[in-house]
């Protein structure tokens, strides 16, 4: 019984320690280190802003270089689809598979290059698209590649 009253003691110290709020102890700040010297803050703000300045300068000229290429393509898509619909509507190659693909260089002033690629049944067929594509490129520096090929039995329908 002596033993039962112990434990139980016991459990009602360990039960108080437990629900009783601890004794708050006041702490005092730990003290600040001493501030740098005011010439090693000026170095890191211009070093700062020497990097800053220096990622501006970068994202300009990356956009730029951007806007440049998307206008060079813009052009190139506009002259392929204009020597698109000239061959297709040139009355002697519409049943005829010649294609003008159009390659804008990022440089400048840069002539575009035009590949002319495709299967005629006739060499005056093969004389026609170029004549067309020439005449659509008149005015324009361009660099003109003939891949056009003369193959009698090559270009054939296919019944519907």
């Amino acid at each position: 019984m002596e033993i039962r009253r112990t434990l139980l003691g016991l459990g009602h110290a360990a039960f108080a320690m437990v629900a009783a709020p601890a004794a708050a102890l006041a702490q005092t700040p730990a003290p600040s280190p001493a501030a740098p010297p005011a010439d090693g803050n000026a170095a890191g703000l211009i070093g700062m802003v020497g990097v800053l300045l220096a990622l501006f300068i970068g994202v300009g000229i990356a956009v730029k270089l951007y806007d440049a290429k998307r206008k060079r393509e813009e052009q190139g898509v506009g002259l392929q689809a204009r020597l698109s619909d000239a061959l297709l509507l040139t009355p002697g190659l519409t049943s005829m598979p010649v294609v003008a693909t159009v390659h804008m260089p990022l440089r400048r002033g840069a002539p575009p290059v035009v590949e002319l690629k495709g299967t005629v049944l006739t060499p005056d067929a093969r004389e026609t698209a170029l004549r067309v594509v020439q005449r659509e490129l008149s005015g324009i520096n361009a660099q003109l590649e003939d891949q056009i090929v003369v193959d009698p039995h090559g270009v054939t329908k296919v019944a519907a």
